[in-house]
């Protein structure tokens, strides 16, 4: 049983005992302070686990904690689960009790599967996908020596992950041949061996999703299995086998940078508050904004009936974008927001006037 938990505003001891922390982490020269890389920084974070403020780091951060950026960001409520009761997880058709799997005492996924909620979801346009508590996409990768599963959101990590254990068994060269049999990656890509490259990206992605959903349903509704390898699996997946039923995608990406992230979300808040965000409201809001970018734009094609029908997903639209942002600051700062408005119609004013009106 879950339930929702309003996170409270830190103390400004906490705040305190923040400042003193990121102190005595950052080494000083006698040219001055050396910048910590983001991972080793310490910042406030909310523990669900605890249920409390904490000094911690992004790298050592729960991927369920919410930030102290986070929280000015608007994210001021969790759902925390109950820990008399046991989770409910109901994806496609119900569970298997634990004690009926063949392998129940040395299964290594019933933790994290527990842990993260994780289930397969369909949404309304009948696409299925691995989702977790919040109902948000998951990626998962299992690691077939240390028996382990890495669980995330973001693509990213996964891909990281992903690639370092292709690498080490010297297989990384054999996806980007059967990627580039199947049409997937361009020729420049294939000889390049870009792990960057859009059209490298936008097959993997697709393969990581499916291997996600393959990793999962063998373990929530059958008896148990360990995952498939990560390389059989994407060579039948890129060769068809699946393809009929979940046709892979075509994924393209926006070429939009950091700078204009940051210079984009910088002129809403002066046109909405008149002035700049901080620091942390910038990183907050560039972290969404950048997320949003990487995941590209996903277009899918199925046929139905007696015609194909392509659907598009994902992507960064501007507009909708600057809407969002509008909204959030005005309901976070309305005291900035209406003495805005009231600058702004002085300006009109002003310029009639000037114009003999």
């Amino acid at each position: 049983m879950a339930k929702e938990i309003t996170i409270p505003k830190p103390t400004a001891a906490q705040q305190e005992a923040l400042k003193k922390a990121i102190r005595e982490a950052t080494p000083s020269t006698s040219k001055g302070s050396v910048i910590l890389p983001a991972g080793q920084k310490p910042q406030l974070v909310w523990s669900v686990k605890n249920n409390s403020w904490q000094i911690t780091t992004a790298d050592k951060k729960d991927i369920l904690d919410v930030t102290y950026a986070e929280w000015q960001g608007g994210k001021k409520k969790v759902r925390q689960e109950e820990q008399q009761e046991p989770l409910s997880i109901a994806p496609l058709g119900g569970t298997v009790p634990y004690e009926s799997r063949p392998f129940a005492e040395t299964n290594p996924l019933l933790p994290y599967i527990e842990k993260f909620n994780l289930q397969i979801v369909t949404d309304p346009d009948g696409k299925t996908y691995l989702a977790g508590k919040d109902r948000n996409p998951y990626y998962v990768y299992f690691d077939p020596t240390t028996k382990t599963l890495e669980v995330d959101t973001e693509y990213e990590k996964i891909k990281k992950v992903a690639l370092s254990d292709l690498k080490s068994s010297g297989n990384i060269n054999t996806l980007f041949e059967e990627l580039y049999k199947k049409k997937q990656i361009s020729k420049a890509t294939y000889e390049s061996k870009n792990t960057e490259a859009n059209d490298f990206n936008g097959a993997l992605i697709g393969l990581i999703s499916e291997y996600s959903k393959a990793v999962i349903s063998g373990n929530v509704t059958g008896p148990g299995q360990e995952p498939p390898n990560f390389l059989n699996f994407a060579k039948g997946l890129v060769g068809g086998i699946v393809g009929e039923t979940e046709p892979l995608g075509r994924r393209t990406f926006q070429d939009i940078s950091k700078v204009e992230l940051n210079a984009f979300i910088d002129s809403i808040y002066i046109e909405t508050i008149g002035r700049k965000p901080t620091e942390e409201q910038r990183s907050a809001k560039l972290k969404e904004l950048n997320k949003i970018v990487k995941q590209g734009v996903l277009t899918t094609e199925r046929r139905v009936g007696g015609e194909i029908q392509s659907r598009t997903t994902g992507g960064f639209d501007q507009q909708e974008q600057q809407l969002k942002l509008q909204e959030q600051l005005k309901t976070e700062n309305p005291l900035e927001y209406q003495r805005r408005q009231a600058f702004g119609f002085m300006d009109e004013l002003q310029k009639i006037m000037s114009g003999g009106m």
